[in-house]
């Protein structure tokens, strides 16, 4: 770490299909993956890989995951909770077995509260996906913010945790990913940026691993890739001193596949140093105006 006394705790939510668990994939080649059965084909198929996962079904095994890897040590250097919202739900209707009312409540509590414990000190990246709720108005007449799908007050309580909080979305003038991120102060919806990078550069590049090397942490590349990570800070400053980047992209593309690199790798390597030329752009554009005048 260059910056950060602790790992990074961030969370995604968005609607399904809306490229999460893909850029997680991207993002964290070295992750521990903590998914149900089948959540991570979009990593094999477009990433060209098959992350390290361990199929669990709550909350609570979530914990014990990530407390075994704390007390026992692992060659990870993130765990991705893919789907957060769906271990919540597993996790109350286990919980209603047993429970009703506010005692349901008061042990789902607890068991978040364990979690975020274990995430916290976990000495390692924890990286919450998560399905998106819309705002409501309750019966009562108050506003409930759009955030995380969970229950009860665990929309706001989750977020609270986290250094990140990102909402997905999409950019269809963003070419050839129009995935994004959002980050903004909102009345609406539950957004949070305590590295102060993600405000000034909203909407960001759907690319967390990129955001946060930029807030200084240090996220490292698929072991099998060591070359990745300086090919990728040099076609980002080429990209960033052309008039032209797109077409510098698809000359830097050929040169890595006429080199024998396989397409997949390719694409990925453009893929994180035009998001790394964006968001640098962004940060740099924000720190030199004071007031932007509409």
């Amino acid at each position: 770490m260059t910056k950060h006394m602790h790992p990074a705790l961030c969370l995604t939510y968005g609607q399904s299909g809306s490229g999460k668990t893909t850029d997680c994939g991207y993002s964290f080649p070295n992750a521990l993956f903590i998914a149900t059965r089948g959540a991570l084909q979009s990593i094999r198929h477009t990433c060209g890989y098959e992350p390290a996962s361990v199929d669990v079904n709550t909350i609570e095994e979530a914990t014990a995951c990530l407390n075994e890897f704390k007390n026992k040590g692992g060659n990870y250097d993130a765990i991705v909770v893919d789907d957060f919202s769906f271990l919540a739900e597993q996790q109350i209707a286990k919980l209603e077995r047993k429970f009703s009312g506010f005692t349901l409540w008061g042990k789902l509590r607890d068991i978040t509260l364990e979690f975020r414990n274990a995430a916290r000190y976990s000495n390692c990246h924890v990286i919450l996906n998560a399905w998106e709720k819309a705002p409501k108005t309750k019966g009562d007449g108050s506003y409930v913010r759009g955030g995380p799908e969970l229950s009860g007050k665990l929309p706001e309580q989750i977020p609270a945790l986290c250094d990140l909080v990102l909402r997905c979305g999409h950019d269809i003038n963003r070419v050839p990913w129009s995935g994004v991120y959002k980050c903004e102060h909102s009345s609406q919806y539950v957004m949070k940026d305590r590295f102060g990078v993600c405000y000034s550069a909203s909407p960001l590049p759907m690319n967390l691993g990129e955001i946060l090397r930029l807030a200084g942490y240090e996220v490292s590349r698929h072991k099998s890739l060591p070359w990745q990570e300086e090919v990728v800070e040099d076609f980002s400053q080429k990209l960033t001193a052309s008039d032209n980047p797109v077409a510098v992209s698809n000359s830097l593309f050929q040169s890595l596949t006429d080199k024998g690199i396989d397409a997949t790798v390719a694409r990925w390597t453009l893929r994180d140093a035009m998001d790394r030329m964006v968001l640098r752009r962004a940060v740099s554009n924000h720190n030199s105006t004071f007031i932007k005048i509409a």
